[in-house]
């Protein structure tokens, strides 16, 4: 994308500044290359975001009018030119974010088969007809679309987020306004501008900026729902600020994943599941594994096996051939990064390999940490409470099934977990009383298409963001009844 080729609009309906000189705007740097200006882009003002809303209620009625089966035709429209845009989102958002290219890829396919999914969920919600007591009255559950959906999400997946949110709000008949990452907004955009022509005109709007766009737009009485992805601090000041407004909030917060691994009989397979859940995104996702919980009678061989395994990543460009670590997409995001490394050290924490800042030959100037592992049997020292959100994962080990779901369920987090075991009776008993919302047996933490995709604790309020119960967030419940 080049500076004279961008987009400088930020809601699509508009209009472009026309001198970048009383514009605010976001300039956004390579992460793998931090002397390379990517783009350029104007961010909204409070006046900005006020009008959009009020495009969006406009948007909200026409489209709300359309029947169900005639919406999901047209979203189905739409990811199909999404889907003809693959390859050129792809590499955006590998400009912007710093994945490899080949995630790009992945995310954009994952993100694709989720929507459809979803499509056909929402052709089958709605009303349920239930009996009634008296004879002749027809006893009816209607569900109605809220109205103006306010969608904020992250930087770490841009594509994958963003259409979680859009496809069951607009499938259920709302509008959405979609405030997306100023870090990563380009496939936003593209995924926004791919609408027009098939969508009515409002009914999907998007507004750039940073935190003080979200506040505002959060705060805004015009709003009748928001769904966020984000950190857990930022969820609380959302939370705080709708619940003033009695508006509904479905949020995806942090995760501080663990990973069982019992004293089983292919250990190379899951570790390479596990390396697999940890380092992709440079470990910055939600649902990465940042701690293996290891039985002591394979703790040597295993941090052994994973320490190859991380030390056989490739760092560099996310568009280089051959590249399997990308940078860490911010600045601010290295910094902590870093600083939590250290505060683990400093508590005790051994490290058992990187745990330092890189500097690829490929890529001098970017912003790499490399892939560490460190080991602390203690669920309080950082390495092991905290959300590092990077390509760290922390070793413990343990004796007895006790000790292990222990450690497991010791944080405050609760969004997903993984066990891999040969005994059937531990892997009953993991999935009766591991506290995070998904749990996989025997495979990495990666989410299927048509599962919710939910967390409990501090990882998550509200439903999920995939599977049928996502359609119920997106709609009010109503009882009908009907005399004959």
């Amino acid at each position: 994308m080049t500076l004279d080729t961008m987009p400088q609009s930020c809601p699509p309906t508009l209009p472009a500044p026309q001198d970048w000189s009383g514009a605010s705007t976001i300039e956004l740097t390579d992460p793998a290359d931090r002397k390379r200006t990517m783009a350029r882009y104007a961010t909204a003002t409070t006046a900005d975001a006020q009008r959009v809303l009020d495009l969006a209620r406009q948007g909200f009625a026409a489209w709300s009018a359309l029947t169900v089966n005639q919406r999901c035709d047209l979203l189905a429209s739409w990811l199909l030119r999404i889907e003809a845009d693959a390859e050129q989102l792809a590499g955006e958002m590998t400009d912007e974010q710093g994945k490899p290219l080949a995630e790009s890829r992945a995310e954009i396919g994952k993100s694709l088969r989720e929507a459809r999914q979803m499509l056909g969920f929402a052709r089958q919600h709605g009303g349920q007809t239930l009996p009634g007591r008296t004879p002749g009255w027809t006893n009816t559950i209607l569900r109605r679309p809220r109205g103006v959906v306010l969608a904020i999400t992250p930087w770490n997946f841009p594509v994958l987020t963003p259409l979680r949110k859009l496809v069951p709000a607009l499938a259920t008949g709302n509008a959405v306004i979609l405030k997306p990452s100023e870090y990563t907004p380009a496939a936003a955009m593209r995924i926004v501008r791919a609408a027009e022509g098939i969508l009515p005109e409002n009914t999907l709007t998007l507004v750039n900026g940073a935190g003080d766009v979200a506040a505002t737009l959060t705060a805004s009485r015009n709003i009748d729902a928001i769904s966020f992805t984000g950190s857990v601090a930022t969820g609380r000041k959302i939370g705080a600020v709708a619940g003033e407004n009695l508006v509904p909030v479905s949020m995806e917060l942090g995760g501080k994943n663990a990973a069982i691994v019992d004293d089983v009989a292919d250990l190379d397979a899951a570790l390479d599941a596990i390396t697999g859940a940890a380092m992709q995104c440079a470990g910055q996702r939600c649902t990465a594994i940042s701690r293996v919980i290891l039985h002591d009678a394979i703790f040597e061989p295993a941090c052994k096996g994973l320490a190859e395994r991380l030390n056989s990543l490739t760092p560099g460009p996310g568009r280089a051939e051959g590249t399997t670590l990308g940078p860490i997409t911010t600045q601010a995001q290295l910094d902590r990064i870093i600083h939590l490394v250290r505060a683990a050290e400093l508590d005790g924490a051994e490290v058992l390999t990187g745990g330092h800042r890189l500097s690829p030959e490929a890529a001098p100037d970017g912003l790499f940490f490399a892939p560490s592992l460190l080991a602390s049997n203690d669920p309080r020292n950082p390495a092991n409470r905290e959300e590092i959100f990077g390509p760290v994962l922390t070793l413990s080990r343990y004796h007895t099934d006790d000790e292990a779901l222990s450690l497991a369920n010791a944080t405050r987090y609760g969004l997903t977990s993984a066990i891999f075991t040969d005994r059937l009776d531990f892997a009953n008993r993991a999935l009766r009383e591991l506290q995070t919302g998904m749990i996989h047996v025997n495979h990495g933490t990666a989410p299927d298409d048509n599962m919710p995709f939910v967390g409990i604790r501090d990882s998550g309020l509200g439903t999920g963001s995939v599977g049928p119960s996502t359609l119920d967030f997106y709609t009010t419940e109503h009882a009908a009844y009907t005399a004959g």
